[in-house]
């Protein structure tokens, strides 16, 4: 064998085809040989077992061999493993897989399923984070102790005022002395240790909080401090070393040194930096101690392996969709099975037994019904999550956050996926409250259409040429600020006062973050769901009636309206109400305004105001800031994501003026009305530790997930009692569902028990799953429906009221309701366009759209708004930028303006005139357009139910006719309908 077959090759993806006690049989992905590989793995245990990762894979599992080195005819031998590396792992997330009492993969599930308290070492820790910025970045004014504590108050009011431990006096002034001990500490490391010998530490060269995404060996993190040649790194603890296992001797914890090596793992295989070169520290700020902890290197392995197992058990757990076997995985959450270490005495009985045995407590006080409801929802969350990071092959154009990594720039340009040669133009990354940059945007071809929207979560990193991606440079994440067809701005999360992190001659690209948050919120709700009262657990599971005040009913019956009925039905019911609003009733504008005011000055209640979106909460917010007399509420949000209209009610702005926790508990209990969107009242739960709620409405209900609201519905305040005491739901189950990346029938419900309570599919919404119940039992008196509609003509909406309404929708009677509009709806028939590259556009129907857009402008010019008139919707963005091209064609300054966009972000919109170009050339595209339900034996489709509804004069629906009549319910509507040939 010569020297260069004896060369280590870095890493080589694989899929496995099978295995035996010595040898692995793999196909490397990706490339044209099918020579099969023969893969020797280590054996670790007597008696030719398998490897402990050997054992859990499977057929095409997914596998990253790093360091391999070719042994014999076609027989390699490699350093690492990994399983499954798509499935990226927080780096702190795996380290804390090692607790006191041993490591196992079931302490990930545990940490999972525990609770997140708002506990005084948290708060010390976020609080010790903001001193190292201050002492790293000090200028010749050294930070004040006292000028930081207010500035950390300013960051964490609601989390320092609910802090169950600081309500004692005597806690609160040990917090506060222990956090000037730490500012002492970090002051004491920064300005002494760091410029003595032997410490590669330069402050003035540091990179604060860098994130790194390491594909080769599938874990993700962020760092607390990084040189930014990456010659060192620290991570800082607030809370205790290891002061046991070497007598007299302070050295860091497992888990701490787990964190370190996995941090050196990732600069070797994704920065491609000698582990040898890097000095990592812990930083332990209560002693204070900077330990250099390198550990051995022959530790990642088997870290690697821990990550692996944990893996198998995320993807067993998914694909086999079982509640059975999650039953028993998670029954593995037990003291006999995690106390590896077979740990006895004081502290293993007192201290970490109680924490080992709550999860199984819980489960164990379920009822049957309960516990099936727990299982099914764990699988459902938990195949979201893995399709979510690892894509799926049957979800069409997604392919999950791995696009990062496995995607081409050709694949993320026509997704709309990347902006990049993006130019530095002005760097603010040093601001200290809203730091940002602004890069410009070069011009692309005409045909690429960016999938970017203020708002959006991105990662931002240099990208100088075509091998440098997000999981081979440093990351660095925020929110787009800003943007236009020319210059994008990004607030970042964190603040970077050394300016020399960003280049300026570097070019950059950003590409959206994915965010388990939203998962963690869900998987938070079914700890919730464990832990809440009986009688709420018993409502939301339909094993008791929904109660209702019977004094109401004549005054239901003699309401001068229907939104005053709306809000006595509310009020009546003592449990829950379900309001449908179908399009253009006044859902939000009308009912629900009608509600807060009925609440909030006749009742004199506490009122919480939830929806999906923020784009639904600035309406909230609208609607109820046009109440008169005006009444006060605060929004709980950041500024990114809420209208300028709204900034004075934010939390942030208005506990800014508060001084101390009392203030801000008083701020908050004085304030009866509290709105946000269901993720940022899942997050802040330290806001059910100050506040009892009478009542809770969601808007958008039916776009909202079971185990999305349970956090919230399954809330309990200090005292024990529920946190939320009724909620209403409004929405409207024939418009857009939640969004859902598993297909119907994995989302399918099979158990019997949940079945009969109407559980049938958990892409279904709780107010879908509940309005379905009633009616199913005949219990009609919880729940309404508004049938006056004010946005439509009549033409536009014939069809969407006979065809999903069953007719029961009249018109309000407006002005535009009553015009004479002939032929208020159109189907334009265009042809295929078997010249579209990707098969989603059509240049045929984009001319069409400028011919009508065109003649709707010309028709009324002067009194032409962009913002009202006229709106476009079609499915692909490669279309939307088609028709923007031929609109641009035209020299009409006012049509470049208008929006054009999908259905899904139509829905809650509405313009005069509407255009729908279907842009469908193949019949295998329809089953992307539809979104299909069936109510009383009728299929709805809800995509085309939105489409339609969104015009209030005149609808105009484009597409190929041969494609789509071969849908009934397209067929229907077409039939339904004039033609006209363009």
């Amino acid at each position: 064998m010569n020297e260069e077959e004896k060369q280590t090759i870095r890493k080589i993806r694989v899929k496995l085809l099978t295995a035996d006690k010595d040898y692995l049989y793999v196909l490397p992905v990706g490339s044209s040989a099918e020579e099969v590989m023969k893969v020797k793995y280590h054996v670790r245990k007597e008696n030719d077992e398998f490897d402990e990762t050997v054992k859990v894979l499977w057929h095409d599992a997914r596998l990253n061999l790093l360091n391999v080195k070719r042994v014999g005819p076609n027989e390699y031998v490699h350093s690492f493993m990994v399983l499954e590396p798509d499935y990226l792992l927080d780096i702190s997330s795996l380290a804390e897989c090692y607790k006191d009492y041993g490591n196992h993969p079931v302490n990930y599930l545990l940490n999972r399923l525990e609770p997140t308290d708002n506990a005084r070492p948290l708060l010390l820790g976020n609080i010790a984070n903001l001193f190292l910025d201050e002492w790293i970045h000090a200028g010749k004014q050294s930070p004040d102790f006292i000028s930081c504590m207010k500035k950390a108050f300013r960051m964490y009011p609601i989390e320092l005022a609910a802090c169950e431990e600081l309500l004692d006096g005597r806690k609160e002034k040990e917090f506060a002395k222990d956090c000037r001990v730490h500012f002492e500490h970090i002051r004491r490391t920064v300005e002494e240790t760091f410029a003595q010998s032997g410490y590669e530490l330069d402050r003035n060269d540091a990179v604060l909080e860098p994130s790194y995404i390491c594909e080769a060996l599938g874990i993700q993190g962020r760092l607390d401090y990084m040189q930014r040649d990456m010659s060192s790194f620290i991570e800082m603890k607030s809370g205790r070393a290891d002061e046991m296992t070497v007598r007299g001797k302070v050295i860091p914890k497992e888990n701490n040194r787990t964190q370190m090596l996995l941090y050196l793992a990732v600069l070797e295989f994704s920065m491609n930096h000698n582990h040898r070169h890097t000095h990592p520290y812990l930083l332990y700020t209560r002693y204070p101690l900077l330990y250099p902890s390198r550990g051995s290197w022959g530790d990642v392995k088997k870290i690697i392996n821990l990550r692996n197992l944990i893996v198998a058990n995320e993807y067993q757990t998914q694909a086999r969709n079982d509640m059975v076997y999650t039953k028993e995985l998670l029954g593995q959450i037990n003291p006999v099975t995690l106390n590896v270490r077979r740990m006895h005495g004081r502290f293993w009985e007192n201290y970490l037994k109680p924490t080992v045995n709550r999860f199984g407590n819980h489960i164990a006080q379920l009822s049957e019904i309960e516990k099936s409801y727990f299982y099914t929802l764990y699988n459902f969350i938990t195949k979201e999550l893995y399709i979510s990071k690892s894509g799926s092959m049957d979800y069409y154009g997604r392919t999950g956050a791995s696009a990062l990594w496995l995607s081409s720039l050709a694949e993320k340009k026509e997704a709309g996926e990347i902006l990049y040669n993006l130019k530095l133009t002005d760097n603010k990354a040093s601001e200290e409250r809203h730091p940002y940059v602004t890069l410009s945007i070069p011009p692309y071809d005409e045909l690429f259409m960016p999938n970017f929207r203020s708002g959006d979560v991105v990662v931002l990193y240099e990208r100088n040429s075509d091998a440098d991606n997000a999981t081979n440079k440093l990351v660095f994440k925020g929110s787009i600020d800003e943007i236009t067809d020319a210059k994008l701005r990004i607030r970042l999360r964190f603040s970077q006062r050394n300016l020399s992190v960003f280049p300026p001659e570097s070019y950059y690209a950003i590409e959206h973050d994915s965010m388990d948050t939203s998962f963690r919120g869900m998987y938070m709700g079914l700890v919730s769901f464990l832990q809440a009262n009986p009688d709420r657990r018993d409502l939301l599971l339909s094993q008791r009636v929904p109660r209702f005040d019977v004094r109401y009913d004549e005054a239901i019956r003699s309401a001068e309206n229907v939104f005053e009925r709306m809000a006595l039905k509310a009020d009546a019911a003592k449990d829950f109400f379900l309001l449908v609003g179908p399009p253009g009733t006044g859902k939000t504008s009308c009912a629900l305004r009608r509600m807060v005011e009925y609440f909030y000055f006749r009742k004199h209640q506490q009122v919480l105001l939830v929806a999906y979106t923020n784009r639904a909460v600035d309406e909230i917010c609208q609607s109820i800031s046009a109440i008169n007399p005006e009444i006060k509420y605060i929004r709980v949000g950041s500024e990114l994501n809420c209208d300028k209209r709204f900034h004075d009610h934010l939390l942030s702005n208005i506990l800014a003026g508060c001084g101390s926790r009392s203030e801000v508990r008083e701020t908050i209990c004085d304030c009866r009305v509290f709105v946000g969107t269901v993720a940022s009242i899942s997050m802040r739960t330290e806001l059910f530790k100050l506040k009892r709620f009478d009542v809770a409405i969601v808007d958008e209900a039916t776009q909202i997930l079971e185990p999305q609201l349970l956090g919230i519905l399954c809330a309990k305040f200090p005292d024990g009692g529920n946190a939320i005491g009724k909620f209403v739901l409004i929405g409207d189950s024939k418009q857009l569902p939640a969004v859902v990346l598993q297909s119907g029938e994995e989302s399918e419900v099979h158990d019997a028990l949940l079945r009969n309570i109407s559980v049938y599919n958990l892409k279904d919404s709780l107010f879908e799953r509940l309005y379905r119940h009633l009616r199913s039992v005949g219990n009609t008196r919880a729940m309404d429906m508004l049938c006056v509609q004010g946005r439509m003509h009549p033409g536009v909406a014939l069809f969407p009221n006979n065809a999903f309404y069953s007719g029961k929708l009249e018109s309000l009677g407006l002005a535009h309701q009553k015009e004479h509009i002939d032929k208020p709806v159109l189907f334009i028939p265009s042809k295929v366009d078997s010249q579209s590259p990707s098969g989603k556009t059509n240049r045929m129907e984009a001319r069409q759209v400028a011919v009508l857009a065109k003649e709707i402008y010309e028709s009324d010019s002067v009194n032409f708004d962009s913002a009202q008139t006229l709106g476009v919707i079609t499915p692909y963005r490669s279309q939307i930028a088609l028709i923007k091209k031929e609109l641009r064609a035209l020299n009409i300054p006012e049509l470049n303006s208008i929006s054009i966009d999908t259905v899904e972000r139509y829905q809650g919109s509405e313009r005069d005139n509407i255009i729908y170009s279907f842009s469908v050339n193949e019949f295998g595209q329809l089953k992307w357009l539809s979104n299909l339900m069936e109510e009383d034996g009728v299929q709805i489709d809800r995509k085309l139910n939105v489409a339609l509804t969104r015009a209030r004069k005149r609808m105009f629906i484009i597409g190929v006719p041969e494609i789509l009549q071969s849908d009934a319910i397209y067929k229907k509507l077409m039939d339904s309908i004039p033609w006209r040939y363009i």
